[in-house]
């Protein structure tokens, strides 16, 4: 038996959750009553089917429900004796699901990177579908709320001036499994000339301590009388080990401005 094997066989569950292994071959249980979410870390690239289809005019085995440039995917079963097949391309690998009908269906399925189950500290990649995920998490929270009721959300809107351009802390994500926050800013420039920034020293203060962004997505710029958002992501204490920050805290955006 493979290290996964007992995760696959053991639980009887409504909501499971995988390592991702493009070595295994993935059996989801799907009914007619009620729909399955598949969530990924990060944004699919494409999936590859056969016996599903969009389109319930089809008459398909399994009905499929999926948005290009989300991190998920939904089935559901249209007949009793159904199963259907999809190949899913992420992050240039190939996963493959079967499907078949049960009495009960396998409501959420989630799917992590293998690292994170054995690596105490946040890898990258994981760092990365995290931010990826609080990106969606409005079209998550809208569509499957049973997804997203794990993650920790709040609302800041507090104001950090700089000379020249103001940062406003519009939301803050934690994923408490790998602690880390997932920040989302608002940098404003009202002048007329560019404001440049160092997209690699983002960080946040709570009280005496600062936490160092573990990764950023901004391009750095921003335009005369302008704004852009900007996320980034804290993960861990500074000198290792884990944070444990509320997303309740106060925190301070530090940005450095650059020549």
């Amino acid at each position: 038996m493979n290290s996964w094997g007992l995760v696959f066989a053991a639980s009887g569950e409504a909501i499971r959750t995988y390592p991702l292994d493009e070595r295994m071959a993935y059996s989801i249980r799907v009914s007619r009553e009620e729909p399955t979410t598949c969530l990924f870390p990060g944004t699919l690239t494409a999936l590859e089917s056969a016996n599903l289809s969009t389109k319930p005019e089809d008459a398909p085995p399994v009905l499929l429900s999926y948005q290009p440039g989300t991190s998920f995917f939904s089935v559901r079963a249209l007949r009793a004796d159904a199963t259907a097949a999809v190949n899913v391309v992420y992050r240039g690998r190939v996963y493959v699901f079967t499907f078949r009908a049960a009495d009960e269906a396998d409501r959420a399925v989630s799917f992590f990177d293998a690292p994170a189950a054995t690596a105490p500290g946040a890898t990258p990649v994981l760092v990365r579908s995290l931010l990826d995920r609080a990106k969606n998490h409005a079209l998550l929270a809208a569509q499957y709320p049973a997804l997203t009721q794990a993650v920790e959300r709040a609302e800041p809107r507090s104001v950090t001036r700089y000379p020249g351009f103001t940062v406003t802390l519009e939301e803050v994500f934690r994923f408490d499994a790998e602690d880390t926050l997932i920040f989302r800013v608002r940098a404003e420039n009202p002048g007329a000339a560019p404001v440049r920034f160092d997209a690699d020293s983002l960080a946040v203060r709570v009280g005496s301590e600062i936490y160092p962004a573990a990764l950023a997505d901004t391009t750095g710029e921003l335009p005369p009388r302008g704004h852009t958002t900007v996320w980034f992501a804290v993960t861990g204490a500074p000198g290792g080990g884990r944070a444990n920050l509320s997303v309740q805290n106060v925190f301070s955006v530090l940005v450095t401005r650059l020549p």
